[in-house]
Parts: structure tokens; C-alpha cells; sequence
């Protein structure tokens, strides 16, 4: 992969990718909304990096503004599309206030052929996995879930992404995430908030949800996408993961475990029949991905600092 366009960059997950390609060689250019000067850029995203404040509403404009900073494509870079954004976070807002970023994201493939880009990787969530099988077992009751509106609209950005990169003839990956936890807690998720006051041994409130989850290392969440990025296929969906799921509160109770020295927690799951949503199968198949770090490498991590 020799050139990269990186939406949502000063995210969680596009700055782990952003940071990883450019050391793996790869001459990245991220796209955000927020305005950052040079220094500013380059103590976030390192000097080798590029950065344009281009909002997704303006992603049409990208052609115009690569000529003005002379950054081309040249039929050999990739697109990964990881801008998300709800009203005041990620998944709140309303359904309109969500399902505007479907929009967002079939312009970009639009934009991403455009310029010349050879392969558009998207990235989901393992919530809309979730939604997908509630509308296809035709459940006669409401689908229970604080992010419905996110789910539903992440689901109808994929669908609508995988027609237009279609009819765009453009190579269409599309990814899905459970939850992406940095290594050592610094971004201020629910998750990582809770791993922390664990790892300081104070209270926490237990998390009611009894989904499955899927926590993975942003580490091997930006290696999974350089693989993806050189290795993924034409109309693929790849869960990117560990393929051991579990509750938050088996998880939490793992972690728990590790710090207060009682033995090393399990993380088997209760629900066999949903595991299918984990397999990492046709990603290794594709790309040779294997992650390096499990779970209990995070909590060993907090108990050395």
C-alpha cells in the first residue's frame, strides 16, 4: 500500500491506522473537521502525515483541495472511511441526526473514485450484526438497545455503500468492530473508564447490557486494517477481533481478578449460538491476520505501570 486518505482520523480507531500505515511506510494523508495547524498535526499524527480539515459534508471538495496541497492518488492509494458522528457523541443524537453519515459515506466512495483510489474500506460495528438478525428473525417486538437509531443506521450506510461503490466500480471492503480498547486505557471510553477504577480498585457500577462483546487491541485493530488494506477482497465483510466473546461484566470480572491477584479470570461465553458474528475465519483467510494481544496482555500491562 503506498498511498493512504484516512476519514475520521482523530478518532480512536483512525489515529491508531493512521499512525501504523505511516510507520509501515505507507505516505498517509488524514481528513478531519478539526482545525489543527502544522505543529498541532504533527504532534498528534507525527511529521510524515499530511492533514486537511475537511468536514464530511464537504467531502466533494477533496479533489480541489489534493491540487492545491499537490497530493495525488496516482491509482495506487486506498480510502478508509471511519468518520462517524452522532450529536454529542458517537451514538446518540436521533435517527436523522445518524442516518446523515450513510450519505456522508456514499459520497466518499463517490469522491474515493473520483480521485482515483483504488479500494474503499469501510468501517461498521458489530451493533448492526446484531440489528440485521433481529429484522431477519422477524421478532414481533421492539428491538431492545440504547443505540437502535446508531445500529439501524450503520446498517442502512452499508448496504447503500456496498450499491454505490457498485455502480461506481470501486472495490468495496466492509469492516465491523466490537469494541477497540487501547492498550493502555487512555481514551476515555465506558470501557476503558471501568478497566481504570478496577486497576485502581474502587467501585464501579456493573453494566447491565448482557450482549456479547468483542474487545480487541487498537494495535491489532490498525495492523487487521493494513492487511485489509493490501490483502482484503472485492465485496468481502470482515468482523475484526479476537473470536473470544464475552459479556462486559465477564470481562470486567476478569479483569478484576487479574488486579486483586485471585487468579486468572475466564472469558467463556454463555451463547453459543451467536458466535458465528465473531469468526475472524474469512479474514484470516484473506489477510494472515492473527491478533497479537488478548485480553489478559491488557491487564497484565495495568499491573506493571
Amino acid at each position: 500500500m503506498k498511498k493512504a486518505i484516512i476519514t475520521g482520523a482523530t478518532g480512536l480507531v483512525g489515529l491508531c491506522v493512521a499512525r501504523y500505515l505511516s510507520a509501515m511506510g505507507t505516505d498517509v494523508l488524514c481528513l478531519g473537521r478539526q482545525s489543527l495547524n502544522n505543529t498541532a498535526a504533527a504532534q498528534l499524527f507525527g511529521d510524515k502525515i499530511s492533514y486537511l480539515q475537511l468536514p464530511m459534508e464537504d467531502i466533494y471538495s477533496l479533489e480541489a483541495q489534493l491540487e492545491k496541497i499537490k497530493w495525488l492518488p496516482k491509482n495506487e492509494c486506498i480510502f478508509f472511511h471511519f468518520a462517524w458522528q452522532g450529536n454529542k457523541r458517537l451514538t446518540d443524537g436521533t435517527f436523522a441526526d445518524q442516518l446523515i453519515n450513510a450519505t456522508y459515506a456514499a459520497n466518499a466512495i463517490r469522491t474515493a473514485k473520483k480521485i482515483g483510489c483504488i479500494k474503499f474500506i469501510n468501517a461498521g460495528t458489530l451493533e448492526e450484526t446484531y440489528i440485521e438478525q433481529h429484522l431477519k428473525n422477524a421478532v414481533n417486538k421492539v428491538y431492545q438497545s440504547p443505540q437502535s437509531d446508531y445500529a439501524l443506521a450503520k446498517l442502512a450506510s452499508r448496504d447503500l455503500c456496498k450499491m454505490v461503490a457498485y455502480m461506481e466500480k470501486i472495490d468495496y471492503v466492509h469492516t465491523r468492530l466490537s469494541i477497540p480498547l487501547a492498550p493502555d486505557l487512555s481514551k476515555g471510553s465506558y470501557v476503558a473508564k471501568t478497566l481504570k477504577l478496577i486497576s485502581e480498585k474502587r467501585d464501579y457500577t456493573p453494566p447491565q447490557n448482557q450482549a456479547l462483546v468483542d474487545i480487541i487491541s487498537t494495535d491489532d485493530v490498525a495492523r487487521a486494517y493494513q492487511l485489509i488494506g493490501n490483502f482484503g477482497l472485492n465485496t468481502s465483510d470482515y468482523f475484526i477481533g479476537t473470536a473470544r466473546p464475552a459479556t462486559l461484566a465477564e470481562y470486567f470480572d476478569c479483569f478484576t481478578r487479574y488486579i486483586h491477584c485471585e487468579g486468572k479470570g475466564t472469558l467463556e461465553n454463555k451463547c453459543q449460538g451467536e458466535l458465528k458474528m465473531f469468526s475472524t475465519e474469512a479474514l484470516h483467510r484473506d489477510t494472515g491476520f492473527v491478533p497479537a494481544v488478548q485480553f489478559e496482555n491488557i491487564v497484565q500491562l495495568q499491573q506493571t505501570q
